[in-house]
């Protein structure tokens, strides 16, 4: 009987362990921090670091989920994944923020352009893609269809009205855009001859596929299911 009970025994220290392991695991995948440290101030512009990477906001800029607010000579107020802090000058500050979760939506901040931008994939080739609301599908121009791979010309012709005038294109079919835990197949799209657009246009061929939200400086892409 003691040897039973100190089996159980055992055995339930092991489940105690393991579960103490998975709520540690959980917590440090589910929270993440930045460091960030005022290096200089200006009316309405400040220097900070973030993680130690430089940058220059103005007024209303958002990068990495911090945005500036206001600043001038005395201390700027940054407003940090929603919650708004003052900072002095030199003054340096570790916040811990929630992560969301992947497999639930994928966020992207407006850039210092104003502009929502995104790291993705083509057919398994990284390219830079501008989410392009207004562009009826996702477009791309000549040179970066080549360097992904794309024999285009097999393609449906058709014209496009740019700001240059009237290009020509081929409509094609991408066997997979992939954006984060976001992956859909067999997406049309617009491959333009020449130089035009400079950036891959990320349109409604995708988006209109996916679930996709816009928070202030913030947008929200969530999977359909």
């Amino acid at each position: 009987m003691d040897d039973k009970f100190l089996l159980i025994e055992k055995i339930m220290k092991i489940i105690i362990f393991i579960t103490l392991l998975s709520i540690s695991f959980f917590q440090t995948n589910v929270y993440a921090s930045h460091k960030i440290q005022v290096m200089a101030l200006f009316t309405d512009k400040v220097m900070i670091s973030i993680d130690g990477k430089q940058k220059i906001l103005k007024k209303g800029d958002v990068f990495q989920g911090v945005k500036l607010i206001s600043s001038d000579s005395h201390g700027a107020l940054l407003e940090l994944h929603g919650k708004k802090r003052q900072f002095k000058l030199g003054s340096s500050i570790s916040t811990k923020f929630k992560k969301p979760d992947p497999s639930q939506e994928f966020i992207v901040w407006k850039d210092l352009t104003h502009m929502f931008r995104i790291d993705g994939k083509i057919n398994n080739t990284s390219v830079k893609f501008l989410i392009d609301t207004g562009a009826s599908a996702i477009a791309l121009n000549s040179n970066t269809a080549r360097k992904i791979g794309l024999d285009y010309k097999k393609g449906l012709p058709l014209q496009a009205t740019t700001a240059s005038g009237i290009a020509k294109g081929y409509q094609v079919t991408l066997n997979q855009v992939k954006l984060g835990h976001i992956k859909l197949y067999n997406v049309k799209a617009a491959v333009l001859e020449g130089s035009f657009p400079t950036e891959v246009l990320l349109g409604q061929t995708f988006l209109s596929r996916i679930h996709m939200t816009r928070d202030g400086d913030k947008m929200i892409l969530k999977k359909k299911f």
